[in-house]
């Protein structure tokens, strides 16, 4: 991907599919991109849950290693809510 705006807009394209639901809808915007371009965007999408969800414990009064717990939670959980799907 030649330009960072170009990247931008994919990124949050993608990110509002996931916040609507739409998982169908992400994958159809990172089909055309080659493989580099789609990790570059899995490590910025997964930079941006990383941020909020330290930004949401601290103001909660908790710290990174509460994030932390609680990211292993809900992995946890969406793995079992997925489950045979």
């Amino acid at each position: 991907m030649s330009d960072s705006f170009e990247s931008d807009r994919i990124t949050m394209a993608v990110v509002a599919c996931a916040l609507a639901g739409d998982s169908d809808g992400a994958v159809e915007l990172l089909k055309p991109l080659d493989a580099r371009d789609v990790s570059r965007i899995a490590v910025r999408l997964a930079a941006m849950a990383a941020d909020a969800l330290i930004s949401a414990t601290q103001e909660s009064g908790g710290d990174r290693e509460e994030a932390l717990a609680r990211w292993q939670q809900c992995i946890l959980q969406h793995e079992t809510e997925n489950e045979g799907g």
